[in-house]
């Protein structure tokens, strides 16, 4: 082997390393719920003359309060006190949608549109004079019934950045702060509490009160369950936030015990 191709091989392998050491320390950072977690907002919608950027226009950073307003009552359950968990800011709007999520699940289509994402939400990362985020959550906005929104969101840990397909409309605000929220654990490292093919949640992770006698009909749900399960083979979608709680799974996956126990 020539000294010029193992520098570059080093060159490499040095690169790759900081890389990875930096993504290992940014979910450390996260996770130790010491600090704010900074998240840029990006509203997408359709053109220019749509009903989505006549509301995208209106949004404020004071908008998403109760998303933060949840994630600080959920941590203090956990004996974590954080007076704002989470800053939002926003980015300008834009028309320019992402890649399409995949709608096969086919392990080569999922990891060749991941690698497009995170390249698309790299070039979007500081716009204007923004804090650098921590995570990038992009809104994809559009009117009611268009899109089974719940199903087509994502939330990506790899990438730091999750897709919310948003309703346009101040009616349904409370229930797009209840998908922000379920995406945005998902980037903290939370996994879902439902069965995807039926939405069903799973006892006993699923269920915001798993220990209640009698089991049903439960009042709050888990946010990583999204539903108010009414019985064995019925549930309901929460309203708001103020009827969704993080179980205790939800807070090992983000580490909320960790924190704890380091404390």
């Amino acid at each position: 082997m020539s000294l010029f191709k193992l520098f570059r091989i080093v060159v490499l392998l040095s690169i790759l390393f900081v890389i990875l050491a930096g993504t290992w320390l940014t979910e450390r950072r996260l996770a130790s719920w010491q600090q704010p977690i900074w998240v840029t907002l990006y509203p997408i919608v359709d053109s220019e003359a749509s009903e989505s950027m006549r509301f995208a226009r209106t949004l404020e950073p004071e908008d998403f309060d109760p998303i933060n307003a949840f994630f600080r009552t959920e941590l203090a359950r956990y004996g974590v006190a954080m007076a704002s968990p989470v800053q939002f800011q926003l980015a300008p709007i834009s028309s320019e949608k992402p890649p399409e999520i995949p709608q096969r699940h086919s392990t080569i289509a999922i990891a060749w549109w991941s690698l497009r994402m995170r390249w698309w939400a790299w070039r979007r990362e500081k716009p204007g004079d923004l804090v650098a985020p921590d995570i990038q959550m992009f809104l994809i906005y559009h009117k009611p019934g268009e899109y089974s929104e719940m199903r087509m969101s994502v939330g990506m840990r790899k990438g730091r950045y999750g897709l919310v397909k948003a309703y346009t409309g101040a009616n349904k605000r409370n229930y797009n702060h209840v998908v922000i929220t379920h995406e945005l654990l998902h980037v903290l490292g939370a996994t879902d509490k439902y069965v995807f093919e039926t939405g069903d949640p799973v006892h006993p992770e699923g269920f915001a009160e798993p220990n209640k006698q009698p089991l049903f009909p439960q009042t709050k749900a888990e946010i990583m369950a999204v539903v108010i399960p009414l019985s064995a083979t019925r549930h309901i979608l929460p309203d708001s936030l103020e009827q969704c709680r993080i179980g205790q799974q939800t807070a090992e996956e983000i580490g909320l015990f960790q924190r704890l126990i380091d404390h």
